[in-house]
């Protein structure tokens, strides 16, 4: 299930939201839990303004409604964004390592 969500959210997300308001999104890592009930999205935003996870946030109920129009459930499922830090953390790793 997660790699379908992965699948399917880059273009409901490019549909959405504009560069301008979030810059280039990247869906790296998506987590269902057992039962289907939560999605964790970890997104990724290059040339992003600071407050690019609050504009996802804000248009959240259309992605979960054009997410369940394409894939078939048998009950709604909850998404959690999350910024994913992990290339921040890389970065800063490297930095020290110099």
């Amino acid at each position: 299930m997660a790699g379908v969500i992965a699948q399917e959210l880059p273009p409901i997300l490019q549909q959405l939201l504009t560069p301008n308001q979030v810059g280039m999104l990247t869906v790296t890592e998506v987590e269902v839990s057992g039962d289907c009930g939560l999605a964790e999205v970890w997104l990724d935003a290059l040339s992003a303004p600071a407050e690019w996870l609050k504009q996802v946030e804000k248009v959240k109920p259309k992605i979960l409604h054009l997410l369940l129009s394409k894939v078939k459930l048998r009950r709604e499922i909850e998404l959690r964004f999350k910024k994913d830090t992990g290339i921040d953390n890389a970065r800063v790793i490297s930095e020290k390592l110099k």
